[in-house]
């Protein structure tokens, strides 16, 4: 690859992030939610009994930052956190029957995203740019 086209993937996966976070956050305001925190609610949505340990590994996120999304959204009524009943050091993270009721919309939003960025985009190249940033994924994970 030429420098200008190395360049240019990383730059155009910045750019195209940065914009699907700025879309994320306009559709995702009616739900008081933004791109950064509307998939804490789906993740703890996956597991009925979860810490805040394995919200950690299970995000990619700093322990702070985590931390102060999940106070926003205990906040807006979304999450509940209380003392482990097995371990008095951790934190048992659920979410309350608002949060539960929110998974829905919050879903319907995401198809409604997902639906506009990929339009124009057959199913077959969809999954291959899956995979190509699933690899991506993996390759900085190492």
């Amino acid at each position: 690859m030429t420098d200008i086209e190395i360049d240019g993937v990383i730059a155009t996966i910045n750019t195209a992030s940065r914009q699907l976070q700025a879309y994320l956050d306009e559709q995702l305001k009616p739900l008081k939610l933004t791109s950064s925190n509307y998939y804490f609610i789906l993740k703890i949505n996956q597991a009925p009994t979860l810490t805040q340990d394995q919200l950690f590994k299970r995000i990619y996120l700093s322990q702070s930052n985590v931390t102060r999304r999940l106070e926003q959204l205990i906040r807006l009524g979304y999450v509940q956190k209380q003392r482990s009943q097995t371990d008095g050091r951790s934190w048992s993270i659920s979410l309350t029957s608002t949060g539960k009721a929110l998974v829905p919309k919050l879903n319907e939003r995401l198809e409604y995203v997902n639906n506009r960025i990929f339009s124009g985009i057959d199913r077959v190249t969809q999954d291959r740019l899956m995979a190509a940033l699933i690899k991506v994924e993996q390759n900085l994970m190492q």
